[in-house]
Formats: structure tokens, sequence, C-alpha cells
């Protein structure tokens, strides 16, 4: 009987015969280009093999003698999408024995099978496999996600002894000699054989030794697989705590852990017991803006509950007492953490550093959790070229192209934030002094702020001119992003008009009012803030010198600035000042109100209410300016000065608010 068969891309040709009379048959077949991945037999749900089989098939005799002699060829295999290589198997029958052996092709490592398998009854076999530095990098990911951080390897041997039928029968022995992983940049290798043995569905792992950098763990026990099957392992030893990367690939963490744990109880019902000690260690989490180090402390293991006995760490400088719970309901892990922070700093956002006292709780689970709790801020600062108004655009934009799947989202938060009473910040610009009550909302993804912040007193310059601030707050009403509403007062003193500025809006829509005494224009009023001058004063000293307003006023003002942005800074660090200004038009004072030339001024704040200005005419070195001014309150206020021609004279300031 000749044989044609095609079936989803596999072909089988060849021909065959029996004899009834004799129960004698014979078949010659030849079959190509089968698919792998359709055999289920050898497919496991976590590690699907693909690939494509050939293979020679001849056969003759008797059902109870018969004669076989088949090859298999398996070509492209691949584990879990990782390509492999080639596999030959060959299978003959001699004295009621079929004879089995096996080979590899693999890119990396090898895999040898032997072994034979009885004709008759329950086909009583005995198999045995060695590899050598076989790569098992599918297997591991299959398990361990992208943890894997380089290649995995084994090479020993295992046998097998029993009746096929009866796999519950079988008794199997593994003595490896070399296993090789490398689990977050951690490399580990055993240290003397891993033996394992099974039988009477029993497996008794013996004493392994596992090392690497930072690992030294011994681990044994038994599993028996019939009946309730019950749980006996357990390890001792010090591990390197980048392992726990594995939990999450957006956590880092290292420093050293000292084990020892105990499981039993049952597949479907574990029982965990031990301890395990941290000792250095650190932990940070991407997109997260400070992180823990010198973690030190124990941590207990019970059926269903990891209890923190003592745990201390660090966070920006300030020391952090942690405790609290973790437990397993329902296979998800919820906890109930506390945290009790000291001094401790945090750089949020990107150019401000705050120093505050917190108590935080974390209740939840990772799927959904709340941050709660308190936090008084004492210190809080605003490095140079902090610009908050940019830092709400790239918020906002952050925000829109942050995945929606973050886990960053599943935090929610729910702070109250206040300040020390009269909390003072410095900016480059400004010195404020008040007093903030805030509540922290959203979520760490897209965080909102609630409340209101009083600025109590402070100054701020501007374009070389120091402003006053009368009063102002800044309000958070907006649930759902930080959008201050400001509303500010200042006042300043130019030539001989008292200067009045109101500021009201958020940072990207501020409304500005001006007011003066004597009055002016609003025209006027920027002039003098803008020029030194008012829009008349500037026309007659255009008439006086023939010069047209362009080259006369704006041509000063850009100079100006351009000198002291590029100026200030520096010089600034170099001599340890508050201000330095160069001013091309020259300084006036109440005794001499006609500049004459460009005058160099240096501005040092002392104290929060005593600040010293020094001016001197730069093409005459005898004009020198010395004014200083000290605060009784935000009120109250003496200025001392001693103008160019040597005149000294005292005024009293008194500040009232119009209502």
């Amino acid at each position: 009987m000749n044989i044609n068969l095609t079936h989803e891309g596999g072909e089988v040709t060849g021909n065959a015969a029996y004899s009834p009379s004799r129960r004698a048959f014979r078949l010659d077949l030849l079959g190509k280009n089968f698919d792998v991945a359709r055999i289920r037999q050898i497919q496991l749900q976590r590690l699907p093999v693909e690939g494509r089989a050939d293979f020679t098939l001849q056969g003759s005799g008797t059902p109870d003698a018969p004669v076989i002699n088949a090859h298999v060829r398996a070509r492209d295999i691949a584990f879990a999408g990782e390509l492999a290589g080639a596999m030959d198997f060959e299978a003959t029958t001699r004295n009621g024995q079929m004879q089995l052996k096996g080979s590899s092709e693999f890119s990396r490592g090898s895999l040898l099978i032997e072994g034979t398998v009885g004709m008759r009854g329950d086909f009583p076999a005995k198999i045995s496999a060695r590899t050598d530095n076989l790569d098992v990098d599918p297997l591991w990911r299959a398990y361990l996600g992208q943890q894997l951080t380089g290649h995995s390897s084994i090479g020993g041997n295992v046998t097998m002894e029993g009746p096929l039928r009866f796999p519950a029968q079988w008794a199997i022995k593994g003595d490896l000699s070399d296993v090789s992983i490398d689990v977050e940049y951690t490399k580990l290798h055993n240290q003397g054989p891993v033996r394992f043995a099974y039988a009477d569905q029993r497996l008794q792992i013996e004493p392994a030794h596992l090392i690497g950098e930072g690992t030294d763990v011994t681990g044994q026990g038994s599993i028996h697989f019939a009946g309730s099957k019950q749980l006996d392992l357990a390890a001792n030893g010090q591990a390197d705590l980048k392992l726990l990367g594995v939990l999450d690939p957006n956590l880092t963490t290292s420093g050293l852990t000292t084990m020892h744990l105990s499981v039993t109880g049952t597949l479907a019902d574990p029982v965990p017991q031990g301890t395990i000690q941290i000792k250095n260690g650190a932990a940070t989490y991407g997109g997260l803006p400070s992180g823990l180090s010198d973690i030190n402390g124990s941590l207990a293991f019970t059926r269903d509950r990891i209890h923190i006995e003592q745990l201390s760490a660090r966070s920006g400088g300030g020391n952090l007492d942690l405790k609290g719970d973790l437990t397993n309901y329902n296979q998800q892990f919820n906890f109930d953490l506390t945290a009790v922070g000291k001094d401790v700093r945090l750089r949020y956002p990107p150019g401000v550093s705050s120093t505050a006292n917190a108590e935080l709780h974390w209740r939840g689970s990772r799927s959904a959790s709340m941050i709660s709790g308190e936090t008084m801020v004492n210190k809080l600062s605003v490095t140079p070229g902090f610009d908050f108004g940019s830092y709400l655009e790239k918020s906002r934009q952050s925000a829109s192209i942050t995945p929606a799947n973050s886990p960053l989202y599943n935090v929610k938060l729910d702070i109250a934030v206040q300040t020390a009473p009269e909390l003072q910040m410095k900016t480059a610009v400004a010195r404020l002094s008040g007093d903030a009550d805030l509540r922290l909302r959203g979520s760490l993804a897209r965080p909102s702020v609630l409340g209101r912040a009083d600025i109590l007193e402070g100054d701020a310059t501007f374009n070389g001119i120091k402003f006053r601030l009368e009063r102002g707050d800044v309000t958070f009403a907006n649930p759902i992003a930080i959008e201050p509403q400001v509303n500010l007062q200042a006042t300043t003193h130019v030539r001989n008009y008292d200067l009045d500025v109101t500021v009201t809006g958020t940072p990207d829509r501020l409304n500005v009012n001006y007011r003066s005494e004597p009055p002016l224009p609003k025209s006027d009023i920027i002039a003098l803030l803008a020029l030194g001058r008012t829009s008349e004063e500037s026309e007659q000293l255009q008439q006086q010198s023939g010069q047209t307003l362009f080259t006369d006023q704006a041509t000063n003002l850009i100079i100006n600035q351009a000198i002291n942005q590029a100026m200030g800074n520096r010089m600034q660090r170099l001599f340890g000042v508050s201000r330095i200004r160069i001013d091309p038009q020259g300084l006036t004072t109440e005794t001499n109100p006609t500049a004459r030339g460009p005058q160099v001024t240096i501005e040092q704040q002392f104290a929060n209410n005593l600040s010293l200005t020094y001016s001197t005419n730069v093409s005459q070195s005898s004009q020198q300016i010395i004014q200083g001014e000290y605060y009784f309150n935000r009120n109250l206020s003496v200025v001392g000065t001693r103008d160019q021609n040597g005149v000294v004279s005292f005024d009293v300031r008194i500040r009232q608010r119009k209502k």
C-alpha cells in the first residue's frame, strides 16, 4: 500500500504492508516539515516550543517482536521565542528493548539523551540526560520575567527510572555540577553539587549552596506531591537586596540581608516563618524624587504577614523610622506602613529644597493605596534660576504624556502641609517670610495642591529696584492641578515718589495695577520703574541733550539689564553679597537729586532686619553713598544715609496698609 498524506504543511510518503495470517507488518515512511508547535504533549503554558521536524521510520516483524529503526530531526527549535538550534533523535529495537539516543546542535551548550525502554508490559524505562553549559534563559524568563539580566546555564546529569505508563512510580535523581544565573545584575552560581531525588511522589533537595556578589545562601527541604502535598523547606544565609528588583522593574535596591526562613504547610496553603535583617540598604523607585539610604533593621515573617520589628533609614539627610505590616489576603499583598521623619530634605520640584518633619501613613495594596499624614516644613529655599511658571507648564505637559497604566497613578495623596511660623524663604530675586497651610491631593503621578500661603513680609528686586512686600497671599483652589492664585502688594520709593504695585491672577495670566504718591499716570509709574524717571523728565532731558528718546532711555535700560544680568550672579558668588547693580545713569539722594554718571551699588543683607547699601561713582571715587536700614518690625524702620557730599541724615519710615 502506497501512502501520501498532507496536513498543515506537513507531508508523509512511503508504503506499508500487513499480513493478518502471520500477524506480520512492514513499513517505510518519510515525513517532512511538521509543525512542532502543534504537538500538545511537549508544550508548557509558560514555555511554548516552536520549530519544524522531519522523520524517517522503518519497521518490520510482528507486534510482539517489532524491529524498528527511526530517526527524527527537529530544526529551528525555539523556546518562548528564543532560537536554540536543532536536535536529533534515534530509536532502534533490539532484543525486546528500544534504544534511545538524542543529541543537540544548540548555539549555547549541549544536551545528550540516552536510555532504553522495554517493549512489553508497562514499558519500563531508564533514561539519562547530560547537559554541559546548557542555555536555560527561556526557562528562567518564563518564571522571572525581564529581571534576568544575564546568561543562565546548567550542567550535570539527570536520570529517570520507572514505567512510562505510571509517572507516579518514576524515580528521578539529579546531580548538577554547574548552575549559573544572572538576576538584577547579580551573578549567582553553586558551590558544590546540587543534588535532588524524586521517589514515591516525594522530592528531596539536599543542602544546596548558592553564592554570588553579596549572596551566600544554603537551602534544603522536601515537597511531598501525594495527599495534601506537604512542604518542609528552609533557607539560611546572606542575600543581596538587588534581587528584590524581580518584584518591580521600577524598583532599584542594594544592601545586604541576613535571612533565616522556613516554609511548612502545603503547596495550596504554605506557612512561611522566619526573620530577615537588613544592613546598609538603599532603595529608589523610578519617578519619585527621593529614595532611602542607610536602611537598617529587622522584619519577622509569619503565615500571611510581614511585621517590621524595627527599621530605620535616611532620606534627604534626615532620619526616618518605619513601622507597620504587610499581609497576604486572597493572593494580594496589602500594607499598612507608617514613616516618621525628622529634618528630611525634599528636592521637589527641581530647584526647590525643603526640610521638614513628617508622619506619613501608606495603606492599601499595589492596585490602590493612599498616602496620608502631616508635614511641618521648617526650611525652604529656591535655587537661582528656578522658574515656577516654567515648572507648572512642564508639569502639565508631563501629566498629559504619563502612561495611563503607570503604578504611580494608583497611589493617592492626602497630606496636610504646614510651615513653621513666619518661615523664611530666599530666592534669586526675593526674600520672603510667611505661613502656609496646604493639602497635597491627587496622585504621585499627578499631584495637586489645595490651601493658602500668606506672605507676612519680604522684599524683592526687579530691574535693580528694591520692592517691599506689604501683604500677599497665594491660594491653591484647583483640585486637579497645581495652579496658584497670586495676590501681592509691594511698595518702593523711586526718586521723590512712593509707588504701590498690586499683582493678582495666575502665573500665566497676571494682572498688574500701579499707584503712586504724589499721584502719577500709569505710564509715568511704568517709566519710573523701567527708566528711573517720568515721561516728562525724559522729554526735558531729551531737549537738553539733543538725544533721541530711544538712545537716551532704551539704550541705557538695555545696557543696565545686560550688565547686571551678566555680572550679578558671578559677583555675588565671589564676594558673598546679596545684590550687585551697575547703574549707567547713576543714583540720587534727597540732598543730591541730580545723578552724575554711572555708579556701582552693592547691597548686603546681614539679617532679616538689617541691610547695608554702598554706592560709588565710577568716574569720581570720592562720591560715595552709604545707606543702612534697620527694621523694628514690618511697619517701622529707620534709614541712615551718608550721601556723596558727606551729609548724614536719618529717616523714620512708617508703613500702613491702605484698606
